[in-house]
Parts: C-alpha cells; sequence; structure tokens
C-alpha cells in the first residue's frame, strides 16, 4: 500500500472520528465524513468497497490499536509490573473516556460499533496478550513469576482483567492511588507473582 493511499485511509477514518465525535456513531453518513476528509463519496467506496459498516469496523479497529498504542508507550518506562497495570488502568480510563467510539464500546445499545468491533477483538486481545506477556517473561526472569504459573497464562489472565476494569472500574475511583495499588496487588498479582506485586 503506497504512502498516499495509506495517508488517504487514515484521513478518511480520522474524518470518521471527528464525525462520531459531533454526532454519534450511528448518526453520521459517508456524506459528512467525505467532506471532513476533503474526499468524494466515491473515494470513501474506492477505501472501503463495504460502505459505511466497512468504515466504522476499520475505523472502531483502528482506534483501538491507537488506543493501546498510546497505552502502552505511557506505561513502559514504568518501574514495576504493578506500577505499569496501574497507570494502565488509570491512563486507559482517561482515554476511553475521551473518546466517543471506546466510549459507546461499553454502551451496549451502541450494537453497530459493537457488532463491528467484533470480528477484530481476537486481534486486539492477542495484541495486548502479547505485551503483558513480554512483561511476564522479564518477571520470570527475575524469579517472581509463581512457579504453577507461565507468561501465556498470565498474560491471558491479566488481559482479561484489564480489559473488564477499564471498562467498568466496579466502584473503584481510580484517583485513588492507594486504592488502585491495592486492587492491582489483591486482584491482579496475587495469583501471578510470588509476592503479589512486582
Amino acid at each position: 500500500m503506497s504512502s498516499e493511499t495509506e495517508d488517504t485511509r487514515t484521513r478518511i477514518m480520522q474524518a470518521a472520528i471527528n464525525c462520531a465525535e459531533q454526532s454519534s456513531v450511528g448518526g453520521f453518513s459517508l456524506e459528512e465524513v467525505g467532506y471532513a476528509a476533503g474526499v468524494s463519496r466515491t473515494t470513501i467506496y474506492r477505501y472501503f468497497p463495504g460502505g459505511r459498516p466497512q468504515l466504522v469496523q476499520e475505523t472502531a479497529t483502528w482506534e483501538i490499536a491507537r488506543f493501546w498504542a498510546r497505552l502502552a508507550e505511557a506505561v513502559e518506562q514504568l518501574p514495576t509490573l504493578e506500577d505499569q497495570l496501574v497507570a494502565g488502568l488509570v491512563i486507559g480510563r482517561k482515554l476511553m473516556q475521551k473518546s466517543q467510539i471506546l466510549e459507546n464500546m461499553l454502551d451496549s445499545e451502541m450494537l453497530e460499533l459493537v457488532a463491528a468491533v467484533q470480528p477484530s477483538e481476537p486481534l486486539v486481545h492477542g495484541v495486548i496478550r502479547d505485551f503483558m506477556r513480554d512483561l511476564l517473561i522479564k518477571e520470570q526472569s527475575a524469579g517472581r513469576l509463581r512457579s504453577e504459573m507461565t507468561p501465556d497464562l498470565g498474560a491471558d489472565y491479566l488481559m482479561r482483567m484489564t480489559v473488564s476494569w477499564m471498562a467498568s472500574p466496579t466502584g473503584l475511583d481510580l484517583s485513588d492511588e492507594e486504592a488502585t495499588h491495592q486492587v492491582i496487588r489483591s486482584q491482579f498479582l496475587a495469583g501471578v507473582l510470588i509476592d503479589g506485586s512486582g
């Protein structure tokens, strides 16, 4: 795919995000996206031959990928796994609240968006799992991983916990740093690391 082609695709998807932010995911038309991107409806169909459903799916997947990339970059320099998970929950929740698309994914009534991202869920979860596994391999090398735990098992568990808690913090005030650390130690890491922290 040429750089110009990729730039046009990105511009169209960014325009779709902007339109979703202004109206709603269900409320924007291809004409509005085309106007915002500076392209014709025909051009949108050239890049997204499946029309609006394909545009919504690929844009949502793109936004999710950008979300996790920003999150990984934000936490990668923190000294411990516990610190990384705490910061991931706090920063992740803030990023979700700023994004109409990500917030709408938590709304069961947004059936179009929920259906659109389902095909990419295994891919997204795989990326998160890979990131978690790399972190746990470091913990294993340092002798902190429980003997009955493997990086693969731990990564799958931490991925599910992170996605679940980020979507719904279940009464936890993420601005309370000590309480968030306690949840990470007791519910995320207790069964993964030897001392429940890292």
